[in-house]
């Protein structure tokens, strides 16, 4: 039994529906299970749902594949199986097998970055920092940690709530 359970449309309140279709006319597409499990706090899905807003301003800098790499090694460093699945399905459906992928070298740079950002951000080792510095601007560098929080966030969401893959 998951600790907390996704909503279903006639289980929305008023504010919550307002929330979920200012959301979609946003980004269109399907609430998920997340999105329907967070719906039950307009704040706590708000809150989690900035992550789309982040992810739209890193996908013109790095392309929508480093990003979604970048999530699948956080995810899978979390050991987080909703998003890792999510991620893993989402870049197989556009040719890469998340497993060994090929990657420019900043792509290598965001998936090792990712992993160990998922196994424990006071672990990642301060050569891979300095890579890191290297490679990205100082508002990038901004960017990609609010993003790798809420990604962390929502790994840790979904693992307590007991969110199953779909």
């Amino acid at each position: 039994m998951a600790f907390l359970v996704a909503l279903g449309d006639d289980e929305l309140s008023p504010d919550a529906a307002a929330a979920a279709q200012r959301m979609l006319v946003a980004h269109p597409g399907a609430l998920s299970k997340l999105d329907r499990t967070l719906l039950g706090s307009v704040p706590a899905f708000e809150a989690y749902r900035g992550w789309l807003d982040l992810r739209d301003e890193l996908c013109p800098f790095l392309g929508e594949r480093a990003v979604n790499m970048f999530c699948f090694a956080i995810s899978d460093g979390c050991a987080a199986p909703y998003p890792t699945q999510l991620f893993r399905r989402e870049l197989e459906l556009n040719g890469d097998n998340p497993l060994d992928p090929q990657v420019t070298e900043a792509e290598r740079l965001l998936i090792d970055w990712g992993r160990g950002l998922g196994a424990g951000a006071a672990s990642v080792d301060p050569e891979l920092t300095a890579r890191l510095i290297a490679t990205f601007q100082p508002k990038l560098r901004l960017l990609l940690t609010a993003f790798a929080g809420l990604m962390v966030a929502v790994c840790v969401f979904t693992v307590t709530a007991g969110t199953e893959p779909e």
